[in-house]
């Protein structure tokens, strides 16, 4: 699946989960709406059958996870606000990289940046970044940061190629943003594989709760219904009596 297609299913995760809590929609579930609509809109074209055909399941587990993604799409649309197109950091990366390569030329290599600065794009993603700054400031923090850990001083590119030299303000803001961007990667932890598993159980256990509840509710709220009539049937039948059917029949 290209990374323009994961980061877009990501960027739709996280703004659904802005206005909702994953105790009423199981994460995963939505997770894989937002991929599904994802290449949808990315135009990777992967059928249905396609899609679920890729998850590791036994074909009855594919066969409800599509059923579920069909369930949710909408839903996730609907969350959205019906604002689909998203711009990920990926195409102004690649667009700084062919303009160092074609107006920086003190380095002589660009290419030798590409790797850690994916990883830095790859751990960004993990934080709040993307609903924070915009993709290009990402896109140039992530290379930027790559040629500091490489031991590469790219200021000049900052100041001189993309002219900032004179606008000492808009210089100071991007800095400063790339330095809070670093640190929000910085502060950044990785779950334990132990607290991910208890998490995950936790979760579970609380839908499926939910779910029994609903399933349970629904039934005594039918049996109540089902009650209601009958009592309601036998009720009537009370109020009607010989004399009340002899003063209709007069009538």
């Amino acid at each position: 699946m290209p990374r323009s297609v994961v980061g877009t299913a990501c960027m739709y995760f996280k703004r659904f989960y802005l206005n909702n809590s994953v105790m009423e929609y199981h994460p995963r579930i939505i997770m894989l709406t937002c991929a599904f609509l994802a290449c949808k809109v990315d135009e990777f074209n992967v059928s249905s059958a396609q899609f679920v055909g890729n998850l590791r399941e036994s074909p009855l587990g594919q066969e409800k996870a599509l059923e579920q993604i069909l369930e949710y799409e909408l839903l996730l649309i609907q969350q959205l606000n019906f604002h689909l197109i998203i711009h990920n950091p990926y195409r102004p990366f690649e667009g700084f990289l062919i303009d160092i390569k074609t107006r920086y030329p003190v380095l002589e290599n660009p290419e030798v940046l590409r790797k850690t600065a994916d990883d830095f794009l790859n751990r960004v993603a993990l934080t709040d970044a993307y609903l924070l700054f915009t993709p290009s400031q990402i896109a140039l923090t992530a290379i930027l940061s790559s040629g500091s850990r490489a031991g590469i001083n790219m200021e000049s590119y900052l100041s001189e190629s993309l002219m900032l030299k004179d606008n000492r303000s808009t210089l100071s803001r991007l800095l400063d943003d790339m330095k809070c961007m670093k640190n929000l990667i910085r502060k950044y932890e990785l779950p334990r594989p132990e607290e991910v598993a208890a998490l995950k159980q936790k979760l579970e256990k609380c839908h499926s709760l939910d779910l029994s509840f609903n399933a349970n509710l629904k039934k005594r709220k039918g049996y109540e219904e089902d009650e209601y009539v009958t009592k309601k049937c036998k009720m009537d039948e009370e109020e009607w009596t010989d004399d009340d059917l002899a003063d209709s029949s007069l009538l």
